[in-house]
């Protein structure tokens, strides 16, 4: 990096203290809080002044990032960990397939269930894609990071297929992981799953059951199915051509084959 790195002594007091934790963040009011002897309008012009030296990375207002190294780019040493840090939430979707190994395939797109709103924070490569959820239930801390279990995530990737690579990127996922809590999985069902999500993840259970991927209980099967109240498409953004699937009462415009293949 060519830019200036000299750091004047309000620059290097702030930096001796918040650079015991390079690769994390940290927020503008909290320097504010270490250093009551500094005003905050100096205060925020240290932080400026260092992310213009490369010694921070602004990620967003008032939030940098402690950079490991002088750099214009952000060095980003663990991608999961910095997006829990820029807002709360779980790692969720693909993200937590990743977490698990259920999924081979290593994205630059992070995902993030949260209960505040929805957004994207782009920070170098990185996207971190953050989704609003209501139901914020069976989170664990693993490999040092709030994810979903793997049962909830699964419910999780059946309520949003779309952000953890489709429904072959589930059936891969229970495959790999030989099925999941099902007691558990129903569960959650139950208590958050409108007749619609019930009548579309049954039928794709049912194809992966059919073609032996996993072993799944028929009490699962019969219970999805008891919850058809209307005729549906898969999947809602695609086109209405399709097999109509009569026992489901569902079109499927996807293909079968698209959703067992492994």
């Amino acid at each position: 990096m060519e830019k200036n790195i000299y750091l004047t002594r309000s620059e290097q007091k702030v930096y001796n203290l918040i650079g015991k934790v390079r690769g994390s963040i940290i927020k503008a009011d909290n320097i504010k809080q270490l250093f009551s002897d500094i005003s905050e309008e100096k205060i925020n012009k240290v932080c400026s002044s260092l992310s213009k030296k490369g010694h921070l990375y602004r990620i967003k207002r008032n939030i940098y990032l402690i950079q490991s190294e002088p750099s214009e780019k952000p060095l980003i040493l663990n991608p999961y960990k910095l997006a829990l840090q820029i807002y709360p939430g779980y790692l969720a979707f693909h993200s937590a397939l990743r977490i698990y190994d259920l999924t081979e395939y290593e994205p630059f797109t992070i995902f993030i269930a949260t209960a505040g709103k929805s957004c994207m924070i782009k920070t170098g490569e990185y996207i971190f894609k953050y989704i609003f959820t209501k139901n914020t239930e069976g989170v664990e801390f693993y490999k040092n990071v709030y994810v979903s279990s793997k049962t909830k995530t699964f419910y999780d990737c059946f309520s949003k297929p779309q952000y953890c690579g489709g429904y072959s990127a589930i059936t891969k996922a229970l495959y790999l992981n030989k099925g999941c809590d099902w007691d558990k999985l129903k569960e959650y069902f139950e208590n958050f799953a409108s007749d619609t999500l019930c009548q579309r993840s049954g039928y794709v259970l049912e194809l992966i059951k059919k073609a032996n991927i996993v072993e799944i209980p028929d009490f699962i099967i019969s219970y999805f199915k008891s919850r058809l109240k209307t005729t549906a498409r898969l999947i809602p953004q695609n086109k209405s051509a399709g097999k109509y699937i009569k026992e489901w009462r569902i079109l499927d415009n996807l293909g079968s084959e698209n959703i067992i293949s492994i």
